[in-house]
């Protein structure tokens, strides 16, 4: 409480008294013991001063300064009462409540109010010169000072605390607890508990430090840290100028022997690390497809000695015509299936049966628009061109070998005729590509870049270039003559695996300004669209629900692009006015089981030919995506991996398969 407000002595009688009644309790004593209820008066026991609640709070209210100015005048005027009584009755404090006596003398907690009664007075913020309290407190600091008082007894004043000038002379006073016991020789008895404790911490410290003094090397050095003392410098000396036993020469034979053994084999083994390849950023991609692809090619590898043989009697007849000349007729009738007035059948039975390549035949292709002769690629690094019968050659019933190319060590993965056909490109996985001249046999060119050629297809405006998917992801385009690489398509994520091309060349050939477009697709699900000579694509197709295409076709019509999908369907691209998924042509009921089977045109449009993973020929209308013909076409167990379509013989269909056979169906 401020000891500025006061109570006078009557008035605390007068509480007191009203605490208890002696005549209340003797007649509570009497009425229990006639009732035999008697209940035994209940000890208030003392509190423990440890633990001490807050005293409750009481609620006072005294006359203010202008009242007691007031009533001090009138009194003045007046001239009552004497001048002990006035001062009594200026100090009267009116209570709110009712509080007991024992309430009233409950100690009170917290640092007593060292300021004075000037703050009871009201103080104007405006009026210099005058003190106010707590005015500019920092409540982080009064928190500190409330809890340093509680634990030790001792605090600040709330002057100090609020940056206030002390009194000079009177220098930093401290606020102490006087109640509960806290007198100066327990708060002396405190402080020294403290500082004994905090000895102790540093004495236990500085016994576990270690000591970082250098040691001194010398002879007394054994004497102290024993036998795993430092050594001595005459100890060190000894060591540092011993001789081995191999510079002594007391080496047994055998010790010789497994010395020189080793060196040996480190010589050996540093050549290898020195031969061993650069794991460049090329290797690491490549070897994610390892178990794919052929083993990498050594630095000093070279391609395979090409060789050729004719297998007829003359390369030309008595008219001086070059074995390579088409039939009599055989123009016209290509030009008449260029007009778009030929219909086409499907075939109805196996009319020959040619080839006798152990390893299986890889992919098939037909003389450009004559289709006189077909060169096959076949999986011993073989190439071949037959000569094929026609109608309006009667004496000639089954295909005859012209011509074998032999120029690769490894399995031939795509072949490819050039425009005119004069020329070819063969892909093997030796990782080499050769330029062959068609009727001559004499390799033109040898392409390679390290990595497995999966697809071929030269510019369809100047054979003097063509465009190579490889396993690297990348698509590069060589020119024949010179044998650079002149371009570099680089999108995909994974290897590529067939390329088309698309041109909006007028019916009559005439060259539109429209650019030639390249589509291309890969393992990594994707379909793009590139400008020739351009390395950004400019159209990214792909859908969640799309599968790999390893093979791509064009449409007669130049409308479509037709890929064997690996989800068992032959999907459709439509090329104009927009390049995007017709997903309403579809062409089901095959199993591919993972084979790049090739898709087929008849030369009209009307029916769609491929092969399945078992071994069997599949024809299905275009219109009506219906299967109007299905044969077992080759040995059950090998995929029919190729097909072709005559380009003027209305029901003339070519297939091979890993089995080794190529058929003529009619």
């Amino acid at each position: 409480l401020d000891p500025t407000l006061c109570i006078d002595r009557e008035t605390m009688d007068s509480l007191q008294a009203y605490g208890s009644s002696s005549e209340d309790d003797d007649e509570a004593v009497t009425k229990g013991k006639e009732d035999n209820s008697f209940v035994p008066e209940t000890k208030v026991q003392r509190a423990n001063r440890q633990y001490l609640n807050p005293a409750p709070s009481v609620s006072l209210s005294t006359r203010t300064l202008v009242q007691q100015q007031k009533a001090h005048q009138n009194r003045q005027q007046s001239g009552e009462g004497s001048g002990l009584k006035r001062k009594r009755e200026d100090r009267i404090v009116m209570l709110s409540n009712n509080p007991k006596k024992d309430v009233l003398y409950e100690p009170v907690q917290g640092p007593m109010n060292d300021v004075g009664a000037d703050c009871q007075r009201s103080l104007s913020r405006y009026q210099p010169k005058q003190m106010q309290a707590n005015v500019a407190l920092d409540e982080a600091a009064f928190n500190q000072q409330r809890v340093d008082f509680q634990r030790s007894g001792r605090a600040m004043p709330l002057v100090s605390l609020a940056g206030e000038e002390v009194e000079a002379g009177g220098g930093d006073r401290e606020l102490l607890r006087t109640t509960l016991g806290y007198e100066q020789q327990r708060l002396n008895k405190f402080t020294k508990q403290q500082e004994t404790r905090q000895a102790i911490v540093q004495k236990a410290y500085t016994k576990d430090r270690k000591n970082k003094d250098a040691l001194v090397l010398g002879d007394d050095d054994e004497v102290e840290f024993g036998v795993w003392g430092p050594p001595s410098p005459e100890e060190r000396f000894m060591n540092e100028n011993k001789l081995t036993s191999a510079e002594k020469g007391e080496l047994a034979p055998e010790q010789l022997a497994e010395r020189e053994y080793i060196t040996e084999r480190n010589r050996v083994r540093g050549q290898e690390e020195e031969d061993k390849p650069v794991m460049t950023l090329d290797r690491i991609l490549e070897r994610k497809m390892a178990h794919l692809l052929p083993p990498q090619q050594r630095a000093d590898a070279k391609p395979f000695e090409a060789t050729t043989e004719f297998h007829c009697a003359a390369e030309y007849d008595y008219q001086g015509r070059s074995w390579m000349a088409p039939p009599p007729g055989a123009a016209s009738s290509a030009n008449i299936s260029s007009d778009g007035n030929l219909k086409c059948y499907i075939p109805k039975r196996c009319v020959a049966r040619f080839g006798n390549n152990k390893n299986g035949i890889h992919r098939i292709r037909l003389f450009p628009k004559t289709g006189h002769l077909l060169l096959s690629a076949g999986l011993d690094g073989v190439c071949q061109v037959w000569s094929i019968p026609l109608d309006q050659d009667k004496q000639q019933q089954q295909p005859r070998l012209m011509r074998t190319y032999k120029g690769h060590s490894a399995a031939c993965r795509d072949a490819q005729f050039n425009l005119s056909g004069s020329q070819f490109v063969s892909a093997s996985f030796d990782r080499y590509l050769r330029l062959w001249d068609t009727e001559s046999g004499e390799v033109k060119q040898t392409f390679g870049n390290g990595k497995v050629p999966y697809c071929i297809q030269f510019y369809p405006r100047d054979d003097n270039y063509f465009v190579v998917g490889c396993s690297d992801n990348r698509i590069v385009t060589y020119h024949t003559e010179t044998g650079e690489l002149t371009q570099e398509y680089n999108h995909h994520l994974a290897p590529v695996n067939a390329i088309v091309f698309i041109t909006y060349d007028g019916e009559d050939g005439a060259q539109s300004n429209e650019p030639v477009k390249m589509v291309t697709s890969s393992d990594d699900k994707k379909i793009l669209v590139w400008e020739w000579d351009i390395g950004v694509p400019i159209k990214y197709i792909s859908d969640p629900t799309m599968h790999s295409m390893p093979c791509l076709s064009m449409h007669p019509s130049g409308q479509f692009i037709c890929g064997q999908s690996l989800d068992n369907t032959i999907c459709c691209i439509q090329t104009s006015p927009k390049i995007r998924v017709s997903h309403n042509k579809k062409f089901s009921g095959h199993i591919i089981a993972g084979y790049a089977c090739e898709v087929a045109f008849s030369p009209d449009g009307r029916f769609v030919l491929s092969g399945d993973g078992s071994g069997s020929l599949f024809i299905w209308d275009w219109k009506r995506h219906k299967i109007m013909q299905k044969y077992r076409a080759h040995e059950s167990g090998k995929p029919t991996i190729g097909t072709v379509w005559h380009p003027f013989q209305t029901s003339t269909v070519f297939t091979c398969s890993w089995d080794g056979v190529i058929k003529m169906w009619r």
